[in-house]
């Protein structure tokens, strides 16, 4: 490697990063041609951080640093690394956070932005692709050398290579020059990507004001990947089974999916490649505003997909894992010495992007947007912190919006609004912070933005209050007679709300027909979140998912499911099993009755979505016959030709198929693994695998899965299919335990750190001793030990809510069949 170096006061050494190369020779080179030999030596093992040492002071001037070093392909999907799928050999990079040091001495810091140019020689088969086009190529022999162009600066975790038999499918319609690159033979998989990618760029641009801001935009489908996607500048990297779809009946699912991402990743081209975080504690901001922009852009290019609803879930998922006592802030203090990657979790994407969204919806779409214009033009190519897009609010609204920011992004937590009205009829709102069963958290104050709509005499109003103060009081004439209120308009909000007796008894009564569908499932949202902290009982919590449960948005009815699998898992018992199926079948089979156990001609996209996890529902212990019986059916095609079935019903059904299976099928999924299936077959049938209740079928399947037949990303899949069965965790965690040292030699670290889910359930001596093998300080990662923590918040939960609620639940199962629906509702 060389670089261009400045020295500004002199020095006889400084520091770089290689943590795995191996250095064999460093030299230094002036402005008069002047060289001198470096001494290198390993300052901090741990980081990779190397000194390199001149034999006297350096003079303050330009010169050039030349590095030489040898290194291996590394095989666990991190750095330059190598796979073999379909019997090719590959190489791709993973950089992000900290593994550009793993395959080249670097400045391994986000706020080094410099120009990157790259020479690669490899066999002359073979092709090659990196961040900029290649600018010269030359053969000799049975090898080529590749010069690609000079980069625009950037950091050295966006540097991106990758080297193999590819193929390339153009993309036509975009503003540069763009392909989607796929492995040897799977170009025909390319399509759906194509017709995706040219509207959403489209719209991208528009939005910020901007081009594309490099000079190609290349995506390529790599088939052994720890992540989803990474937005490599000018080379998007995405998991195979995410960038390829087949052709003939894409899934629904996976083609919603396969949009949100390329949106995301390619939004990322301006906010984290053009304007990039200074440190890591910035890293909340990068995934926060790419995931917020991307539902907007694909909501306009593709509304079918839905994902309006899409967010208002994402932000419950924030706030249940904000409501963890562990939970620490977004913006969080990241030294040299911690892994960045180990803070990143629903909140980096998902409290941040609803804090964004709740700031839009405050100052308005367009005066967000001309903050955002403003902040891009003034920093392009540089580094900011958060307080550089906060003070571009302040500026372009003229409001303190960094200080209403600041009590979300820098303190953990949510608040909960109590909405109450005084004996004189005005509006009471008071603000504390939102606590689980069990827990007594530091108290937080907040600027609350609240936005509520409420009804009287049929006449809406919808009102705005910035709650900045503990209690206030606000005077809204006919409020006193209103026939309901909802506390959260449009569920752009960051927080939970509670409503007197009467008003949430009034609100329940007519939120089917006053609510939009995002207002429905935030109202189901708040209610689970009641439950959990002990203000709502078990009893009317089963009562809402009743009411709730012939809702016509598919949308609602998959939270009516997420309910039921919580009520299962924190009130599953040997007494209540039997009587919480009769509930669920209750509830689910009228749903399934809706839409139809067999996608109809022309029916809503949408619906595939629901009717798989209904399928998943009814048809695995619950052994629906008729789900049973068309799962079958659409198995028996899936495995003669995947191409025959919508991948997403066909994922649900030969999950059913199995769960019931024999040996015979086993060696029929086995096989279909093993034969070159499409990235998506080939993940349903790998999943497949442990999901047999056959315990020795099981047993075989979590064994088959440490051989060379399973890649490092992909093998994991399996146990954590086995664990969620019905009682397949115990054995399964044994498996695991008995195998750890394997495991662990050939899963990327990301993947042994989430091993803690495998006893991620109701059963607490199960997640204890789980918790106590794994934290071993032989084994232990601080990466291990965050996630022990944050699963052992819910498992604790679990029994808060089991010993206060599992009476009620029990009331009320007792006499659910009696029940009218009127009677239902709470």
């Amino acid at each position: 490697m060389r670089i261009d170096l400045v020295v500004h006061a002199a020095t006889a050494s400084f520091r770089l990063h290689a943590l795995e190369p191996v250095i064999t020779a460093a030299t230094l080179t002036d402005a008069a041609g002047r060289r001198v030999a470096l001494a290198h030596a390993v300052t901090e093992p741990a980081l990779g951080l190397i000194t390199l040492t001149a034999p006297a002071p350096l003079a303050p001037g330009a010169y050039v640093l030349e590095v030489a070093f040898t290194n291996k392909f590394n095989r666990a999907g991190l750095g330059l690394y190598k796979t073999k799928s379909r019997g090719d050999a590959y190489l791709f990079t993973q950089f992000e956070d900290r593994y550009a040091r793993k395959a080249f001495p670097c400045w391994d810091e986000p706020s080094f932005k410099i120009p990157w140019q790259l020479t690669v020689t490899v066999p002359a088969a073979l092709e090659v692709v990196s961040n900029a086009s290649a600018a010269q190529e030359s053969r000799t022999g049975g090898r080529k050398t590749v010069a690609f162009g000079r980069t625009p600066p950037m950091p050295s975790y966006l540097v991106a290579l990758a080297v193999g038999p590819f193929e390339y499918v153009p993309v036509p319609g975009l503003s540069v020059p763009g392909r989607i690159i796929t492995p040897r033979g799977q170009a025909a998989l390319a399509a759906e990507a194509v017709r995706l990618t040219p509207p959403l760029l489209a719209r991208l641009e528009t939005y910020f004001g901007l081009p594309q801001p490099y000079a190609k935009l290349d995506q390529i489908a790599v088939p052994e990947f720890v992540f989803g996607a990474m937005e490599n500048a000018g080379l998007i990297t995405y998991r195979d089974s995410l960038l390829l779809l087949d052709p003939v009946l894409p899934p629904f699912g996976a083609r919603r999916s396969l949009a949100n991402v390329i949106a995301h990743e390619t939004a990322h081209m301006w906010f984290g490649n053009l304007v990039t975080m200074a440190w890591w504690d910035d890293l909340w901001l990068n995934e926060s505003f790419a995931d917020w922009i991307c539902i907007k852009v694909t909501a306009e290019a593709f509304p079918e997909f839905r994902l309006h609803l899409a967010q208002v879930t994402d932000t419950h998922v924030a706030m249940r894992t904000d409501a963890q006592p562990s939970v620490l802030p977004v913006r969080r203090a990241i030294t040299g010495a911690d892994d960045p990657e180990q803070f990143v979790d629903e909140l980096t994407y998902n409290k941040g992007k609803a804090v964004l969204g709740m700031v839009e919806n405050w100052i308005g779409p367009e005066t967000f947007r001309r903050a955002m214009r403003a902040y891009f033009l003034k920093h392009r190519w540089g580094n900011t912190t958060a307080t550089d897009l906060w003070a571009a609010f302040d500026e372009a609204s003229g409001q303190d919006i960094s200080a209403l920011l600041a009590t979300f992004i820098e303190q953990p937590g949510i608040p909960v609004v109590d909405f109450s009205l005084t004996p004189d009829g005005q509006l009471r709102l008071t603000q504390r912070r939102f606590a689980n069963l069990g827990v007594q958290p530091p108290a937080g104050h907040w600027q609350v933005p609240v936005t509520f709509r409420w009804s009287a005499r049929g006449v809406l109003h919808q009102e705005r209050v910035l709650l900045d103060q503990p209690e206030q009081v606000v005077a809204l004439p006919g409020l006193a007679d209103a026939d309901w209120i909802y506390p959260n308009a449009g569920e752009y909000g960051y927080y939970r709300w509670t409503l007197p007796a009467g008003l949430n008894a009034r609100l329940a009564t007519r939120a089917a027909t006053v609510l939009s569908p995002g207002e429905r499932l935030g109202l189901l949202d708040n209610v689970s979140a009641l439950l959990d902290a002990g203000q709502l009982s078990g009893g009317d919590y089963l009562a809402y998912l009743a009411a709730f449960a012939g809702d016509p948005e598919p949308e609602v009815t998959q939270k009516v499911i997420a309910g039921l699998d919580k009520v299962h898992e924190a009130f599953g018992t040997p007494g209540q099993d039997e009587k919480l199926d009769a509930f669920t079948r209750a509830l689910l089979q009228p749903a399934l009755a809706r839409i139809g156990v067999t996608p109809a001609p022309g029916e809503p996209a949408h619906h595939a979505p629901l009717r798989s996890q209904l399928y998943l529902k009814l048809g695995r212990r619950l052994a629906d016959p008729a789900v049973v019986a068309a799962a079958d059916g659409f198995t028996r095609q899936y495995l003669d030709n995947p191409e025959a079935v919508d991948a997403s019903l066909a994922g649900a059904a030969l999950a059913v198929s199995v769960y019931h299976g024999d040996d015979a099928l086993f060696a029929r999924v086995r096989a279909a693994v093993e034969q070159n299936a499409s990235p998506n077959a080939r993940r349903n049938f790998v999943e497949a695998l442990g999901g047999f209740h056959d315990q020795t079928l099981v047993d075989r399947a979590l064994d088959y899965s440490l051989t060379p037949a399973l890649n490092s990303t992909e093998f994991l899949r399996v146990a954590f299919t086995a664990a969620e069965l019905p009682g397949r965790r115990r054995p399964t965690v044994a498996w695991a335990q008995t195998h750890f040292d394997t495991i662990k030699a050939k899963a990327p670290p990301q993947r042994t750190a989430d091993l803690i889910y495998l006893a991620d359930s109701g059963d607490a001596a199960l997640f204890a001793d789980w918790r106590k093998f794994l934290l071993d300080p032989a084994r232990t990662t601080q990466s291990a030990a965050i996630n022990a923590t944050k699963a052992g918040d819910r498992v604790a939960l679990r029994q808060f809510l089991r010993e206060r609620e599992l009476a009620n639940v029990a009331a009320y199962l007792a006499t659910f069949p009696g029940r009218s629906p009127v009677d239902r509702t709470p």
